[in-house]
């Protein structure tokens, strides 16, 4: 059984989300609330050992051209953090265009930890 977080990465609040692929239900776990890319690493990284994280999913902000943003550059650059940081965890690219329109997204009490587990379901889906 492998265990699975995602992250929907922001500047100042990062979604993220939790399943095994036993159970393969994503659940959204409490948004991170960071002020710099290092808490937000860190915080990340006290998950990943927690939780003994095999994979980590982090959705990918394309332009709907698929070109690449300055969000989807800050992605990389946080991704590539965290992966020194966790480098027993592989790190897994999601694009996520079209999940910030989704109605679950717009009506949810966290729509960054629900953008995460919309992220997750789909990697879910196509993987396991």
């Amino acid at each position: 059984m492998q265990k699975i977080l995602s992250l929907d990465v922001g500047k100042r609040h990062t979604g993220v989300a939790y399943c095994d692929t036993e159970i393969k239900l994503a659940m959204p776990l409490d948004t991170i609330d960071h002020e710099e890319v290092e808490e937000l690493v860190e915080a990340v990284s006290v998950l990943v050992k927690e939780r003994e994280i095999s994979i980590l999913v982090i959705g990918m902000p394309l332009f709907m051209s698929g070109e690449e943003s300055e969000q989807t550059r800050y992605t990389k650059i946080v991704a590539e953090l965290i992966k020194e940081k966790c480098p027993e965890s592989a790190i897994e690219f999601i694009d996520e265009r079209g999940t910030s329109n989704m109605p679950q997204l717009q009506k949810s009490k966290d729509p960054n930890a629900q953008a995460a587990t919309e992220i997750l379901r789909m990697f879910i889906k196509r993987n396991f």
